[in-house]
């Protein structure tokens, strides 16, 4: 069939400069976002704004009409920055002359002089402290309020926050505060004072009596039962996640649509880093990429707009930047404290040079598409248990006896055997082409299983099982459900007291089919024993890649999006260390013939059942499968603007085979320099769509240009706003209309 765009074009002397509304907190994060983090000069901004940076940070204590002028007059949005460090990241934070974990470094030399001092281990502030939270939620509603003129993409309410020092373990928190707040929600974990007594080996008379086991104290058991200490590291837990809920109920409170975020999240693991609890508490996660934190939170808190942090450029930053993207990441913070983007003059510097390219790439539509087409998940779940890493770090650390005090947030990185199996497993899935959700110990006792359809449930050195999610592996098994484990699980309660046997011994030793247990070795081993398990089932990826010897090669993942009836697919290589190897030759085989259009270049590639392609170790490869090619597109431009007036360019197509149709808009002004206020995507999710072009009266006079990009198809138009088409002489009112194709 044929393709075809109508236009519809006239005529527009375009007299204005485009100018911009800052976008509302509550609009839609649906397109990928890069946002400069250090202040920046107006020419500085400026120029950022030509180079696609599109937001902005504003620090907290700034006044809010002042900060922001700058960034109006560029057209970028901003970001409130640092709103309650103090509360969250008070033994991390940033002091002029002094380490910026000063407060946590002093804490353990007091240890060190005076190991019985017991105030060493009272956090300051105390998270369950009701002054500190009213304060908290007495300055958010302020911020809140200051800015309802002004909206801004979230209010950041701390970076690198933590119970103690970021993520490093410390037995924070002992004062009276804290323990009223545990010991009132321990009586919500148990039935009686007799069960807990039970379960710890105590003997409490009551309530207000309990005091838990510090570290030193729990080393010194020798029955394994680390109930009292580990039952003390989950209230800290759920005090620094109800702390950060608290704080994004405030800021909900005084505008129901504005967002809240945590910057800097670490490593699942201590310092409040159960993102079990965590995830969900904020609208808005910056987080580093390690232990599979960023898979971890989108699959437990889908709705979380996920951030990454870039601070330098090159292949390995580009390659970790669209690994992100593919994995569901909305944006990236640009850190540059050396001014490599741009000077204070507003000249471009070697970093924007490197990463002009992928500022492109991103902003210029397939970021949008990525965002709004739905992850392909496969029936596979992997159970995330901070009650596991909490006995393993007990197991772990325990023979090292004192030198627990010596321990950092570096430590803390250290691997163990629940980080290493789910990582192996993790990796084994990513060679399959398997897209694996993960779940968490309160899901699996809901049932979370059933209600997800899974097939597979994968259980990473799972040591620490409650009885209640003991007993939903055993209805999962019993209804035919894979269960794969590395070892025997619940070997310890979820409370982290060792049990007589595990609830599961009986089922793994029975010799079912659906039950296996995998030796954790190389992933490509582990991807070799979870292939014919997941055959089984009838479980495949949708795509499969093959290389020259036929067979899928170890360091290319694919993933799979859905956008209606088109499939977007991605491939990515794993970017080794060192000297990188040439191009690879892979070969994506795809279900069915079908339309097959490369997003990274804009080719049609016809219809085809396969594409051959040589693949390197930067971007990914990114096609358009559709059942038949898409459908033209109608556009029309109005015939005239006034200065001071916006209107509108409005784009209509006659079905909806795509459910997202993202279109870029790039617009230049009569200098040929583009308008970044003008310019964006507008995302076709209906039948029609407008894209607002809005001039003011003090712009130069003459003609506008604008350049249309349908990224699903790859065609692209430019045209002058005047009314012809770039390469033609005469005005262009009408063209000809094509038969849908859709």
């Amino acid at each position: 069939m044929r393709l075809a765009v109508l236009l519809i074009l006239a005529a527009c002397v375009c007299v204005g400069k485009a100018s911009a509304a800052p976008v509302p907190g509550d609009a839609p994060w649906n397109d990928y976002r890069i946002i400069m983090w250090q202040p920046q000069t107006p020419a500085a901004y400026r120029t950022l704004a030509r180079l696609g940076v599109d937001a902005a940070m504003v620090y907290r204590g700034r006044h809010i009409p002042q900060a922001l002028s700058p960034l109006r007059a560029a057209g970028l949005d901003w970001y409130f920055e640092n709103l309650a460090t103090d509360f969250f990241s008070t033994y991390h934070r940033w002091t002029e002359g002094k380490p910026v974990n000063w407060r946590f470094l002093a804490v353990k030399r007091r240890h060190r002089a005076n190991p019985d001092d017991p105030s060493v281990f009272y956090r300051e502030p105390c998270l369950n402290d009701p002054v500190w939270l009213a304060r908290i939620r007495g300055r958010l509603t302020r911020a809140v309020r200051e800015s309802t003129p002004y909206p801004p993409l979230f209010y950041n309410l701390a970076d690198e926050p933590g119970i103690a020092d970021n993520g490093s373990y410390w037995d924070f928190d002992l004062s009276p505060c804290s323990l009223a707040g545990m010991r009132s929600w321990l009586k919500g974990q148990y039935a009686t004072l007799g069960a807990l007594n039970r379960e710890w080996g105590t003997h409490f008379a009551h309530w207000d009596a309990i005091m838990p086991e510090t570290t030193s104290q729990a080393f010194a058991r020798r029955d394994q039962n680390f109930a009292s200490w580990a039952d003390f590291k989950t209230w800290m837990d759920v005090a620094f996640a109800r702390a950060f809920r608290t704080a994004t109920e405030a800021v909900h409170a005084a505008d129901p649509h504005a967002r809240t975020a945590l910057e800097g999240g670490q490593i699942p693991g201590w310092g409040g880093y159960d993102y079990a609890r965590l995830a969900g508490t904020v609208d808005v996660m910056e987080i580093y990429d390690f232990a599979q934190n960023i898979d971890i939170v989108r699959s437990l808190a889908p709705r979380t707009v996920l951030l990454s942090t870039m601070g330098d450029s090159g292949p390995n930053a580009a390659h970790r930047v669209w690994n992100l993207l593919l994995r569901g990441e909305r944006g990236v913070i640009l850190w540059d404290p050396k001014h490599g983007f741009v000077d204070p003059n507003g000249v471009p510097g070697t970093r924007a040079a490197d990463t002009a390219p992928l500022i492109t790439k991103l902003r210029g539509g397939i970021g949008a598409l990525l965002i709004g087409a739905r992850r392909h998940i496969d029936p596979v779940a992997i159970l995330y248990s901070p009650p596991s890493f909490r006995t393993q770090w007990m197991l772990d650390v325990k023979p090292t006896g004192a030198a627990w005090v010596d321990r950092n947030a570096d430590s803390e990185y250290e691997d163990d055997a629940v980080r290493a199996a789910r990582r192996a497993f993790q990796q084994a899935f990513w060679r399959l082409g398997i897209e694996a959700r993960y779940i968490s110990p309160a899901q699996l006792s809901g049932g979370v299983l059933e209600q997800r359809g899974a097939k597979v449930l994968v259980l990473p050195h799972i040591i620490a099982l409650s009885g209640s999610a003991a007993d939903a592996v055993r209805r999962f098994a019993a209804v035919g459900g894979i269960v794969v484990a590395d070892v025997v699980p619940g070997a310890f309660d979820a409370h982290s007291k060792r049990r007589a046997k595990s609830p599961l011994s009986e089922l793994f030793a029975a010799g079912k089919a659906n039950i296996k247990l995998m030796a954790i070795g190389n992933a490509a081993a582990l991807a070799g024993m979870l292939s014919p398990v997941l055959s089984s089932v009838g479980i495949a990826t949708a795509e499969r890649v093959t290389g020259t010897n036929g067979e899928r090669p170890g360091d290319v993942r694919s993933y799979a999006f859905r956008d209606g009836a088109v499939t977007v697919m991605a491939v990515q290589r794993v970017r080794p260390k060192g000297p990188q190897p040439p191009d690879e030759t892979v070969t994506l085989a795809l279900p069915a013939e079908a339309h097959v259009t490369d997003l990274m270049t804009g080719k049609a590639l016809g219809t085809v059942d396969r594409v051959t392609l040589g693949l390197g170790t930067i971007a990914p490869a990114l096609y358009a499968v559709s059942p038949r090619p898409l459908a033209p597109l109608e556009i029309s431009v109005p015939a005239k603007a006034a200065p001071g007036t916006t209107v509108k360019i409005r784009v209509r197509r006659s079905a909806t085979i795509a459910r997202l149709r993202p279109i870029h808009v790039a617009v230049t002004d009569p200098s040929g320099a583009i308008a970044p206020r003008m310019s964006g995507n507008m995302l076709l999710t209906g039948r029609t769509a407008a894209w607002p072009l809005t001039f003011s009266p003090d712009a130069p006079p003459g003609t506008w240009h604008v350049r249309l990009s349908d990224i699903l198809t790859g065609t692209a138009r430019g045209f002058d706003i005047a009314g012809r088409e770039r390469g033609q002489r005469d005005s262009v009112n009408s063209v000809k209309s094509a038969e849908a194709a859709e």
